[in-house]
């Protein structure tokens, strides 16, 4: 009676549950009792199995999250990842460039297996011209997600970063496995088409052309390199197809002109054709009409009043951008009174390119004073920059015959103005300005921070390595053996492929006695390549010298041809010779070289050394 018993008073025994879920209530209130009499009458047995299946459960979760804890975190960074990458690269389009650097290095330090973050830095750094995209591309490769447009990026990312052999090769992979596209033939010529072994390129874009017809960019891009070839042929049918584009009135058109205009050589009746096409283009404007007139002048030199005179009609009533192509024609052709013709003084006071072309005019038409009372307008100065503003002032100073200290406290100015707006075409300016007029300290200064501003900037490689070239001649100017070591080694580092660094670079080493065993083997092996070379044999004879093998260093003395060598380099060849026992011909050599000859202190020594000695009887 006691079992059969309701123990449960709250419990309506009318209600039964769904007769198919009762079996699975009984099990459940069998190992979890809903009451304590129900606990009280439960057997050893259902407690054994209720602790088992906890046990197991727990268990089974503790494994659960062992096995899947892990890949599921792994999944959440990726998830963040791949929204930074879409908020990095909205960011890029709205032109916040840094902050779209940043999130992408955000992204990837949160998920370094994001295979989205991992190629949105390739892409950035590649950009930005830095090693570290190498990096990016390796893990790529290595997870197996890399795809054409990641080839094709690495392409690019080996030439910004100057290594255009390793570009072309990759290059040449590339094709071999992947279907003309016009993404691919864009990069082929980027990479190819300034070399002179363009005709796998030339094979590649006439397939694509001709399986593309519609395609009027490839046609331009094949008819570009047709004209750069060496073949009379392909020269030919690239010119046919160039005139083909320029017949047609659209942006692509103009482009073919534009390419026929830049060829170094036309016939007078392609450039009769080019003039009326250029002036009549409906996509062209005054930079092509000017062009026009500069080939005309060209053309026909003794009609150049003339055109002249058509233009300035023409160009009367034009203001500001429309006028400054045509400003800024007239003061190459040096037709500086027809400049302050068409160009009024105070329509020149308020636009910066044609505010620079009347000083121009003014400077040469030696028009001094109005130059000085231009500069000093308030006016000019809320239309010229400050480093613009600087130059003209320390020009004045120059031409105006000004003391010295004058003209070097406003080239200083002018740099350091430069050098806050962080501009390097101004800063190239000052350097070259300065190093023309004497004042090597300011320029070595001014191009080492033309280099840094280039490399903000990610301007052209050839901008760095002009300032490179310009900064080692100026520490050369400056006597300042240190610097100049210095910055050859820092060139190297930028181009470790380029001979006249290296070249510069060993014989600073040899002459300062510094690594000279290994510039001994690097000049070596240079002048292997060039056997016939002055300055190789020059290096490798100084090396020599110092190490004092003096027969082997006058073997290499042979043959030089002192004409190709600086006063200072003919000062070490007659150290070398004198040293040797060739007094005469070192005396010889000695005195064609200038005594206030611009040498090293140690090119200084050597000259010292041969006027100083006697010869030996």
């Amino acid at each position: 009676m006691l079992w059969n018993q309701n123990i449960d008073p709250t419990k309506d025994l009318s209600q039964k549950p769904f007769v198919l879920w009762r079996p699975f209530i009984a099990a459940w209130e069998w190992l979890v009792p809903p009451t304590v009499a129900h606990r009280d009458r439960q057997s050893p047995l259902a407690r054994y199995v209720a602790a088992g299946v906890i046990v197991i459960l727990c268990l089974g979760l503790l494994a659960l999250g062992v096995t899947f804890a892990r890949p599921m975190r792994k999944k959440y960074k990726n998830m963040r990842a791949q929204s930074m990458v879409k908020e990095a690269r909205q960011m890029a389009e709205n032109g916040q460039v840094v902050n779209a650097v940043m999130k992408a290095q955000e992204a990837y330090i949160n998920a370094p297996e994001s295979e989205e973050a991992i190629r949105l830095n390739f892409e950035y750094f590649t950009l930005m011209k830095r090693e570290t995209a190498l990096y990016f591309y390796t893990k790529l490769k290595d997870m197996g997600a890399l795809t054409s447009a990641d080839e094709q990026t690495h392409v690019k990312c080996l030439l910004n970063l100057g290594k255009p052999k390793e570009a072309a090769l990759a290059l040449d992979k590339l094709m071999r496995t992947e279907q003309p596209s016009d993404s691919l033939m864009k990069l082929a010529e980027e990479v190819w088409g300034s070399r002179d072994q363009n005709r796998p390129l030339l094979a590649a874009m006439r397939s694509y052309t001709e399986s593309h017809p519609d395609d009027k960019d490839g046609a331009l891009r094949l008819a570009k390199l047709q004209v750069a070839s060496e073949n009379p042929a392909e020269k030919s049918q690239g010119m046919e197809t160039l005139w083909k584009l320029a017949a047609q009135d659209d942006a692509l058109g103009l482009q073919a002109l534009e390419l026929i205009n830049s060829l170094p050589s036309l016939t007078p009746e392609d450039t009769t054709r080019l003039i009326e096409r250029l002036k009549n283009h409906p996509k062209g404007d005054d930079r092509h009409y000017v062009t026009a007139l500069k080939r005309e002048v060209q053309l026909n030199p003794r009609l150049k009043k003339e055109i002249v005179m058509a233009a300035t009609i023409k160009y009367q009533q034009k203001k500001r951008d429309q006028l400054l192509p045509f400003i800024r024609w007239l003061v190459e052709e040096g037709e500086f009174r027809q400049v302050l013709t068409v160009l009024p003084e105070e329509d020149a006071k308020t636009h910066q390119g044609l505010l620079e072309n009347y000083l121009n005019a003014l400077t040469m038409l030696q028009r001094y004073r109005d130059v000085e009372r231009l500069v000093e307008d308030p006016k000019v100065a809320n239309v010229l920059d400050a480093a613009t503003m600087a130059m003209f002032r320390a020009h004045l100073s120059y031409i105006l015959k000004r003391p010295s200290e004058e003209l070097r406290a406003k080239l200083i100015a002018a740099k350091d103005a430069a050098q806050v707006n962080g501009r390097y075409p101004a800063l190239l300016q000052v350097a070259k300005y300065g190093e023309d007029r004497g004042h090597f300290d300011i320029a070595e200064e001014a191009y080492r921070q033309a280099i840094k501003a280039a490399r903000r900037a990610s301007a052209p490689p050839r901008i760095e390595r002009e300032a490179f070239a310009g900064l080692i001649k100026s520490c050369q100017s400056n006597r300042d053996t240190e610097s100049l070591l210095q910055a050859c080694q820092d060139a190297m580092v930028r181009w470790p492929d380029d001979s006249t660094f290296a070249e510069t670079q060993l014989y600073v080493h040899a002459l300062a006695g510094r690594n000279i065993e290994l510039a001994l083997r690097n000049a070596s092996n240079l002048l292997k390549t060039q056997p016939s070379d002055s300055q190789r044999k020059l290096i490798v004879a100084l090396a020599r010298w110092r190490l004092r093998d003096n027969q082997q260093a006058l073997q290499n003395l042979q043959y030089i041809d002192l004409n190709l060598l600086s006063q200072g380099q003919q000062a070490v060849f007659a150290a070398i010779a004198n040293s040797s026992g060739f007094h005469d011909q070192a005396m010889g050599v000695i005195k064609d070289i200038k005594p206030q000859a611009n040498m090293l202190p140690e090119e200084q020594r050597c000259y010292e050394s041969v006027v100083n000695s006697k010869a030996v009887p």
